[in-house]
């Protein structure tokens, strides 16, 4: 952490989801993240200007200093967690079975398929993601001069 980072309260949780996030071509899904507050907004059919101080999508797109537009997902990393979870596993007739299906045809519908059938294992794939995908917005954050603020002491 260097000096210069702003040091804001982001809800990392949210931001991943926004990070994750695949591209909208309709452009009517688009996450912002307000540089003054640590906000991540997503503006939809729904948005309501009111629940943000009267700001138009429009005034998120026009203030670029303060709202920084959310990037889409890469795909490619998908991928890598699907594999990064596969070297970690030690059950060997799993991570055979889980490497077969990254190397289908839609290896992602197949990964799922496979863990689809093992709740443990399941759930620890969804801890893994997240895990990964909240380390993907710590490092986005610092790229724009943000660190999460410490929580109050209890």
């Amino acid at each position: 952490m260097t000096e210069s980072q702003r040091a804001l309260p982001v809800d990392l949780v949210e931001l991943s989801i926004a990070l994750e996030a695949e591209a909208d071509a309709s452009a009517e899904l688009r996450w912002f993240f307000d540089l003054d507050s640590g906000a991540v907004i997503l503006v939809s059919r729904e948005y309501d200007p009111a629940e943000w101080g009267g700001l138009s999508a429009q005034d998120l797109e026009n203030t670029p200093a303060r709202f920084k537009p959310v990037p889409p997902a890469d795909p490619q990393h998908a991928l890598a967690d699907m594999s990064a979870f596969v070297a970690a596993l030690t059950d060997s007739r799993l991570k055979e079975s889980i490497e077969l299906a990254l190397s289908a045809p839609r290896p992602e519908r197949r990964f799922r398929a496979v863990l689809g059938w093992l709740p443990e294992e399941l759930e620890k794939w969804r801890a893994f993601r997240q895990q990964r995908a909240e380390a993907r917005a710590l490092t986005w954050l610092a790229s724009l001069g943000v660190r999460l603020e410490a929580p109050p002491a209890a």
